[in-house]
């Protein structure tokens, strides 16, 4: 029992030591990192420039298939024809991501397209 004693008031003589000697150790600087780490914005892109006229135009249609869509796309598709009976609607099926494949095919046969999602 007076081992455990003395381990006891050693302990509790250091803590005093410690606490009553003021600070001993040197200043510490910590540097915190995020976690995050650092985002890279992407380079950005000017808009295409509008298309002025569309009479006799190639105009795409892009749907991603959603359930419904197909319903407005047909209304969009009639009153393009009915408003510009010289253009010639093409319509697109795919994924919400074109991919540069697709997205190149677009761009060789149409003069502009219409991007639909639905959700």
């Amino acid at each position: 029992m007076r081992k455990g004693m003395n381990w006891l008031l050693i302990g509790v003589s250091l803590l005093l030591t410690l606490c009553w000697a003021g600070p001993v150790l040197a200043e510490v600087t910590l540097e915190v990192l995020s976690p995050r780490g650092e985002i890279v914005a992407p380079p950005t892109l000017s808009p295409s420039p509008r298309v002025v006229d569309l009479t006799g135009k190639k105009i795409g249609i892009y749907w991603n298939g959603k359930q419904g869509g197909n319903n407005f796309w047909d209304v969009v598709e009639e009153l393009l024809k009915e408003k510009l009976p010289t253009s010639r609607i093409l319509r697109f099926r795919g994924p919400f991501d074109l991919g540069e494949r697709l997205a190149g095919t677009l761009a060789k046969e149409c003069d502009l397209f219409i991007y639909g999602v639905g959700d």
